[in-house]
């Protein structure tokens, strides 16, 4: 048995920070319905050439809404609403990323769902949350994210760039997993004293929570700020310090508190125990002193090999370290393979290699599912809810279902 087994969500989103929420909770074992219009289908579904024939939605699409099932109801139509009330008689959650006055103009407003289900928990998310002088205006995670939650500003400070770089995704699939950890909290509230929450998640907010080191020292003198600048690479302390190696690769050492044992490790691994018995590196404080000529010695070493050489000496290492590495080589590191972070699944045009939740459950990562297909499953719902055959046949002759 899975955490969210026996848990309905009604998902009426769009694009990707809100739908990143639904494979999560389907993950954990919740039945997600994904709604979309009979029309007008998800945007994800069709960006950059997706469609909705049989197994052509956008790969974005399959990424933030695999597990879920898929119906097409018109909310435009009183039938398409009613529908919609009397699904939400039955969850648990009401998730959308619809702004207030389009949930208010189709009638899908917090009165609206729990008219009939005082019980619901509604999650809703936004860009800018739910108060202030921007709270109806929509929201992106390269916008309201990376841009407006000073993301972009203190990766300019980080890597010394001069002009804001561009951003998709992270923001998304970041801000799904925290709303879905605080629809998670509500249903748990609920179950310990009855109250059925309304949930706000947005992407402003878990941009700030995300960047609030940079945010809170903001306020310190100028030079507590350093951390979340670009020092010459002489200036940074050689223990949190980036490597090039002879084949123009990069790794990162972290032997933050600088210990003697891992100080003493690090130069069998690279060959040089002589380093050990210098004057200029014998403690802790002399390193800290010489850390500038450490870096360069450090360079001159690390430059003499290439990165894969280093994956093999290294990974011996008391200390920690790490390799810069692509997107690519993620599928096949080795941690990552006995994590089951990343799993093939199966679509008409081939497999798909998604990443999973980042969240095991007693070590498993779980399986992930497909996405559904456009409108796969209103039938099968809608017969789950009640309807007769007739009626599901009727509302698709006149378009309110498909």
């Amino acid at each position: 048995m899975r955490a969210l087994d026996g848990i309905r969500v009604l998902d009426l989103t769009t694009w990707a920070f809100c739908p990143a929420a639904g494979p999560i909770l389907a993950s954990w074992g919740a039945d997600v319905i994904h709604i979309e219009n009979p029309a007008a289908p998800d945007p994800m579904r069709l960006f950059d050439g997706g469609s909705t024939d049989r197994g052509r939605a956008n790969w974005m699409f399959k990424h933030y809404n695999r597990g879920k099932r898929a119906i097409a109801v018109n909310l435009a139509t009183d039938e398409g609403r009613r529908i919609i009330y009397r699904l939400a008689e039955r969850a648990d959650v009401f998730l959308t990323s619809y702004l207030p006055a389009t949930r208010r103009r189709l009638g899908v407003d917090i009165d609206h769902i729990r008219a009939g289900n005082p019980r619901i928990i509604y999650a809703k998310g936004t860009g800018m949350a739910p108060r202030g002088p921007e709270a109806e205006r929509g929201g992106y995670d390269s916008a309201s994210w990376w841009a407006r939650g000073c993301l972009a500003s203190t990766a300019m400070a980080v890597t010394g760039i001069d002009w804001p770089s561009g951003m998709v995704g992270h923001g998304d699939g970041m801000s799904g997993l925290v709303f879905a950890g605080g629809i998670c909290a509500a249903l748990l509230q609920r179950e310990r004293t009855g109250v059925a929450s309304v949930v706000d998640a947005s992407l402003l907010g878990t941009a700030m929570w995300f960047n609030a080191p940079a945010i809170i020292s903001s306020t310190f003198p100028t030079g507590r700020q350093a951390f979340y600048s670009r020092p010459a690479r002489h200036q940074i302390h050689w223990t949190g310090n980036t490597y090039r190696t002879r084949d123009g690769r990069f790794l990162a050492l972290q032997l933050l508190g600088d210990d003697d044992r891992d100080w003493a490790d690090l130069c069998a691994h690279l060959g040089r125990p002589d380093l050990v018995s210098d004057p200029r590196f014998a403690t802790a404080a002399d390193r800290a002193r010489h850390s500038a000529e450490l870096v360069g010695i450090l360079d001159e070493i690390f430059a003499t090999k290439t990165l894969a050489h280093w994956r093999t000496i290294l990974v011996t290492l008391r200390g920690v370290w790490a390799p810069v590495q692509t997107p690519r080589e993620l599928h096949d590191d080795p941690q990552v393979v006995a994590n089951g972070f990343i799993q093939d699944v199966d679509y008409p045009d081939g497999p798909l290699p998604l990443v999973v939740p980042p969240i095991l459950f007693d070590e498993d990562a779980g399986r992930p599912e497909r996405a559904p297909e456009f409108a796969e499953h209103t039938t099968d719902v809608l017969l789950e809810t009640g309807y007769s055959s007739a009626e599901i046949a009727r509302y698709r002759d006149a378009g309110v279902i498909m």
